[in-house]
């Protein structure tokens, strides 16, 4: 037997509900009906849930758009810890930072090394690498102003924030 108040199931001796104290004096109802009740109150308490995700989601997109501005990748984390979106809009911006900051670091290395003799071809592709780089940040702030979670282009399967 179930209690009326609740839904917990009962001993079939018991007075009283263990779970919310509720008199149980021949006011139990069936399992059927509990079960319908219990999962009618936790689809409400889902879409009520959902519902404030996306409101809370919606009046941060500026944030989520920030976070792929370098450094501010953070902000989301900040403002919204537990934010699906949020997490999901600051990881790409670190992924975009990281592989940023790496692929500067290749060129520079090839800068040094190559030097003068082909200066004109690292300058070129420090140009089509910064292009890259502004290309994803836009396509990610573009995501974010929507309300996406797209993965960028080639880095956005990475997970470093969960």
């Amino acid at each position: 037997m179930y209690c009326k108040h609740c839904g917990k199931e009962l001993n079939d001796d018991a007075n009283f509900c263990d779970g919310c104290g509720g008199a149980v004096q021949g006011e139990t109802i069936n399992n059927q009906t509990a079960e319908k009740e219990n999962f009618n109150k936790e689809a409400a308490n889902q879409k009520a849930s959902n519902a404030d995700d996306v409101k809370k989601d919606s009046s941060n997109k500026v944030i989520f758009m920030l976070a792929y501005l370098g450094i501010l990748f953070f902000l989301p984390l900040v403002s919204c810890p537990e934010s699906k979106a949020g997490r999901f809009h600051a990881n790409q911006g670190l992924i975009l930072l990281i592989t940023g900051f790496a692929g500067h670091f290749i060129l520079g290395i090839l800068y040094y090394i190559l030097s003068w003799r082909l200066w004109g071809l690292i300058s070129f592709l420090f140009t089509l690498w910064g292009l890259a780089l502004l290309a994803l940040v836009i396509i990610g702030m573009a995501n974010a102003g929507k309300g996406e979670e797209k993965p960028l282009p080639f880095i956005g399967g990475i997970r470093i924030i969960k």
